[in-house]
């Protein structure tokens, strides 16, 4: 028999708008409550609309922007402290409840330990020191990824739906938090990791009650950063030894 033949995967013009944008946003290059315009997008980016309108409509997905009549797309406004709060009642509610079932389910060690794994390296990297904006990028895609890991071997899509839509708001305001947040979130993700991967209902939805509380207070000064400073400026860890 011949071998099989595994084709690269492709990277469409949208998939690549939809980076590039979500990029900016991230990075508050695009500010909360910017108005967006598909023409001048197209245009900057030298590709045509169909798939800036196609990367809108993904991050519109995400709740990253808005739409309305007659406006467009603009970026989502940052929340407000009544928000804030709501946010992560809810998620105080939810993800405890995703931890566990997730434990009950069991998961695959590899699958798991890798996500898990992944934030550790990230955070130990020495480039972090040298180029901390981009390090702080990526922190919020590997933070974003884990809990939508434990959300997703749950499952329960509409609880797995539901904690990813929550978890886009918080990504207007990790661009904000301090280096030092990286290190204590990646020994709580593991804590909750080594409870899933062991099976241990109670400990892996304890785990992820006392990841959120401390979450919260690391947010709540993200938060009011957020609401006196427009935009983020580049934090530089200090060099380790």
């Amino acid at each position: 028999m011949g071998e099989i033949q595994v084709w690269p995967e492709r990277h469409t013009l949208a998939d690549e708008a939809y980076v590039e944008l979500k990029s900016r946003i991230l990075q508050s290059i695009l500010e909360p409550g910017a108005k967006l315009s598909i023409d001048g997008l197209a245009k900057h980016m030298a590709i045509s609309q169909t798939p800036i309108r196609e990367a809108l409509a993904r991050l519109e997905a995400e709740g990253l922007l808005a739409r309305r009549p007659l406006v467009g797309y603009t970026v989502t406004p940052l929340l407000t402290i009544t928000e804030f709060d709501d946010l992560f009642d809810l998620r105080m509610l939810m993800e405890p409840l995703a931890a566990r079932r997730s434990a009950e389910r069991g998961t695959d060690r590899h699958d798991m330990g890798t996500t898990a794994d992944g934030l550790r390296s990230m955070a130990r990297t020495p480039e972090y020191a040298h180029d901390a904006k981009l390090s702080q990028l990526e922190f919020t895609e590997a933070d974003s990824r884990f809990h939508a890991e434990v959300a997703a071997n749950s499952g329960s899509t509409v609880l797995t739906k539901a904690i990813r839509r929550l978890d886009a708001h918080l990504h207007l305001h990790r661009a904000y938090m301090e280096p030092e947040s990286i290190g204590e979130t990646e020994v709580e993700h593991l804590a909750v990791a080594e409870a899933i991967i062991a099976k241990k209902p109670l400990a892996a939805e304890e785990a992820m009650r006392r990841h959120l509380e401390r979450s919260r207070t690391r947010h709540r000064a993200a938060f009011e950063a957020a609401r006196t400073e427009p935009t983020p400026k580049p934090k530089r860890a200090k060099a380790k030894p």
